[in-house]
């Protein structure tokens, strides 16, 4: 069983790097019709391939437990970045995400979940740290435990970002690499529409 869920993340990492560097090529080709925009609208959330993101594990930083339904409870809405080291535009978004969480953070949770790490803390978990703090970001950052394993081999590409609201129901979500400004827009609309 470990052995196939090894062979299962690895493909998904594979998956992901092309799928990294292929949302990273448009969104160089976007960055030109972005800045002929006077005005930021907001990003299309569609399904997502997990109808839910329970969970008990440990915050990357400090290694407290975070526990999602006490989480969630918190505030209205959480928006839930899921990234990993290696991904480039998951990198390249995290300052932006980092100045947003300062914005929102009265309204709205940030949580990241570094996808290439384990609770074992035996894999990624120093470069993840560094990233975080060279990045400025100052929401909580999960590690994936096995009860989260299974939720996140159906996300195919990262980074990939999602809105939960307080009950813990996935309200929508997108793939790739998002503009401040966009992400801006679309947490304003998800606040409005779930007040």
């Amino acid at each position: 069983m470990k052995k196939l869920f090894k062979i299962l993340i690895l493909f998904t990492i594979t998956f992901t790097l092309f799928a990294c560097s292929k949302k990273n090529n448009v969104s160089n080709t976007n960055k030109i019709e972005k800045t002929e925009e006077t005005t930021a609208s907001a990003i299309k959330l569609t399904e997502m391939p997990i109808d839910n993101l329970d969970f008990q594990t440990m915050e990357i930083m400090d290694g407290k437990i975070i526990k999602s339904e006490e989480f969630y409870k918190d505030k209205p809405i959480t928006l839930v970045n899921v990234w990993g080291t290696f991904c480039g535009p998951c990198k390249e978004e995290m300052p932006d995400l980092a100045k947003l969480y300062e914005t929102y953070k009265d309204k709205v949770n940030f949580l990241g979940v570094v996808a290439d790490t384990n609770a074992n803390m035996d894999t990624n978990v120093e470069e993840a740290q560094k990233i975080i703090k060279e990045s400025g970001v100052n929401y909580i950052n999960i590690m994936p435990n096995p009860t989260m394993e299974d939720n996140l081999a159906n996300i195919t590409a990262i980074p990939t970002t999602f809105f939960v609201n307080s009950e813990g129901k996935i309200l929508g979500g997108f793939v790739g690499k998002a503009d401040k400004d966009g992400l801006a827009a679309t947490i304003e609309k998800v606040i409005e529409e779930n007040k």
